[in-house]
């Protein structure tokens, strides 16, 4: 089950009539006839809404939309994701929270937290990971256990506020 506007094509033109495939039970056949399963570049997990990158490997949609250096070729359908920006440095980063270094990790946002995650990690333990807009462009802010409990403390009063981190 998938939001409509999240997955994008073919659901953001319209509820289909009749039956409807997801891009992976689509490709099961191909997949199951090369004893390939669907698990995400971005990150270890497997499930999930996942659509097909460019390259031929998988992304959760999620991952693909808070991971700042991957993109979608055409944005309001979801496809085409592209992962050949993403830094190396970020394919290096192990997880805080599952200690797995598979897939690609974003920093906490707070500027000397050494601390890095996946996506999906982050929305498994209920970390701050939101998408920005700003003055000086659009970006990425995920916190850490530590830094989304101070986040959530300060938000209220107004006096933690959310900056791009510049690395």
């Amino acid at each position: 089950m998938v939001h409509s506007t999240c997955y994008g094509n073919p659901l953001v033109k319209g509820i289909p009539e009749g039956d409807w495939f997801c891009s992976q039970c689509s490709g099961s056949s191909e997949a199951s006839q090369s004893n390939e399963s669907f698990s995400c570049c971005l990150c270890p997990g497997k499930g999930g809404a996942m659509k097909p990158s460019g390259d031929g490997r998988w992304a959760h949609i999620v991952c693909a939309l808070y991971v700042p250096e991957v993109f979608f070729k055409d944005p309001e359908g979801r496809e085409g994701i592209d992962c050949s920006k993403v830094p190396k440095r970020r394919w290096k980063e192990r997880c805080y929270v599952c200690k797995s270094a598979s897939g690609c990790a974003i920093q906490c946002s707070e500027i000397k937290c050494p601390l890095a995650f996946q996506v999906t990690c982050g929305f498994n333990e209920d970390l701050c990971i939101e998408y920005r807009e700003g003055r000086k462009g659009d970006f990425i802010a995920g916190f850490c256990r530590t830094h989304t409990d101070l986040w959530e403390k300060r938000q209220e009063s107004g006096k933690f506020k959310i900056v791009a981190r510049k690395d």
